[in-house]
C-alpha cells in the first residue's frame, strides 16, 4: 500500500510541486523548506495547506 506522500509525488510534475511550494511560502510567510514539507506531508489542496500554515504561524 502506498502512502499519501508517494502518491502525491507521482501525480504532479516537479514543476507543479515547486510552484505550489513557492505560492504557499509567499502567501503564508513560511520558509520554503517548511512549505515544501507541508506539501509533501499533506498533499496539494490549497485550502488545507493554507489552514495548516496559519496554524503554524499562530503557534509561533
Amino acid at each position: 500500500m502506498k502512502d499519501k506522500a508517494t502518491d502525491f509525488d507521482n501525480t504532479l510534475p516537479q514543476v507543479a510541486i515547486d510552484d505550489q511550494v513557492r505560492q504557499l511560502a509567499a502567501t503564508a510567510d513560511l520558509p520554503p523548506n517548511q512549505a515544501r514539507e507541508l506539501v509533501r506531508r499533506h498533499g496539494n489542496d490549497p485550502r488545507k495547506l493554507e489552514e495548516l500554515a496559519k496554524s503554524i504561524n499562530a503557534a509561533n
